[in-house]
């Protein structure tokens, strides 16, 4: 698959997401004290929902980038990149900027 078709797939995964800006906002109804968690589909039969606790968030670095993947439900995956992996800049100044909350 060409680079232009992947990224087209990750930008229309992109564009149903929230901006910081807008999950900020939602978090600042929530209570200060409240542990924050992302769910998500756990992908057995039963669509259990599986709650990953927030440790950290990054954004998506040089050494990472956005890739088609059929393994997961999104259809995209973050990818860290290898010493000898040619480093293209698939997140150029046109893709939407990735902030990323790790469990």
């Amino acid at each position: 698959m060409n680079a232009s078709r992947k990224r087209n797939k990750i930008d229309r995964v992109l564009e149903d997401g929230l901006t910081v800006a807008q999950l900020i906002e939602a978090l600042r109804q929530m209570p200060d004290d409240a542990v924050v968690v992302f769910g998500c589909d756990y992908g057995d039969i039963c669509h259990t929902e599986q709650a990953l606790v927030v440790r950290k968030v990054d954004e998506l670095d040089p050494g990472t980038r956005l890739e088609t993947s059929a393994y997961s439900n999104s259809g995209v995956a973050i990818e860290r990149l290898d010493d000898e992996d040619e480093v293209e800049d698939e997140m150029d100044d046109e893709t939407t900027q990735v902030v990323i909350l790790r469990s």
